[in-house]
This record gives structure tokens, C-alpha cells and sequence, in this order.
């Protein structure tokens, strides 16, 4: 991808999880990527996207409009591949925490879908059926309820 991104992102030494300060009309905001196991799927990780608060906890349901959205998106997918690399086999499990979310998500994916689909295989989940099971993404869906990306 060539979208601007950020560069100065804190990788923990197990690479599953990554901070970054997203810089925009609200200041400088302190951004946390955390990957997490799921138990229902062996080889797969979630994907949380929060913001610190002042008391240092992190909120992963708010959303900050800084501004920056491109470049906070786009340091994420650089997040997701060197997670990737430092976890080999692994896939990562991406939704939003409304529908809202979720829906930009996909725009995103849709954004930058021709790059994207040269280093990852990207799969999406209806919401309303093949009980949880994904199929290969398609753009011209509206709503996926989640993705699935795999490194090729």
C-alpha cells in the first residue's frame, strides 16, 4: 500500500501488540493494536483497535475522529503484515464493535483491495448466514459482518 502511514510504531517483543500516536484536530492520541488468540479458531487472532485513556486504560468501542482515519487504517494493515511475518500460519479475524465500524473496515479493504490482494487472501463473513463460516470476499457485497486475512 501506498497511503501515508505511520512510522513510529512500539512493537511488544511477542509482536501481539503495537502502539502508535495518531496526530490530528483532537492532538496527539496514543493508538494500541492487540492481537488475540481465538479459542474457537486455532490458527486465528483478533484484531483490537483502541485508544489510551487518561488513566491509562484502553478503549476499544469509542471512536476519536482525529482526522487521520487513511493513515490510522493504513498503519494498521502495515500492523497486520508484520504480525504476520512474525507469526507464520496465523490468520487474523477483523470486525468492527458496531456496524458502523465494521462498514469502514470493509470500505478500507475496498480501498485498497488491488494491493492488498497481492500479499493477503481476504475472506468475509455474512451476518446472517453459513453459521460463521467465510467465503473469499466479494466488493460488490455491501455488509460483511467480519474478515478473515491470510497471508499468501
Amino acid at each position: 500500500m501506498n497511503e501515508e502511514r505511520y512510522t513510529e510504531i512500539q512493537t511488544a517483543a511477542d509482536y501481539l501488540s503495537f502502539t502508535f500516536v495518531s496526530q490530528g484536530r483532537h492532538g496527539n492520541l496514543t493508538k494500541i493494536v492487540r492481537f488475540d488468540k481465538l479459542q474457537s479458531r486455532g490458527n486465528t487472532y483478533n484484531l483490537a483497535l483502541g485508544t489510551l485513556l487518561p488513566d491509562n486504560s484502553f478503549d476499544y468501542e469509542s471512536t476519536t475522529n482525529n482526522g487521520d482515519r487513511n493513515k490510522l487504517l493504513a498503519t494498521v494493515a502495515i500492523i497486520v503484515y508484520v504480525f504476520m511475518e512474525e507469526h507464520p500460519g496465523y490468520d487474523v479475524y477483523i470486525t468492527g464493535s458496531d456496524y458502523r465500524r465494521t462498514l469502514l473496515y470493509q470500505r478500507a479493504i475496498n480501498y485498497g483491495y488491488e494491493d492488498l490482494i497481492e500479499t493477503f487472501n481476504i475472506y468475509g463473513k455474512l451476518n446472517h448466514a453459513n453459521q460463521g463460516e467465510f467465503e473469499p470476499y466479494d466488493k460488490s457485497k455491501y455488509y460483511y459482518s467480519g474478515f478473515l486475512i491470510g497471508k499468501k
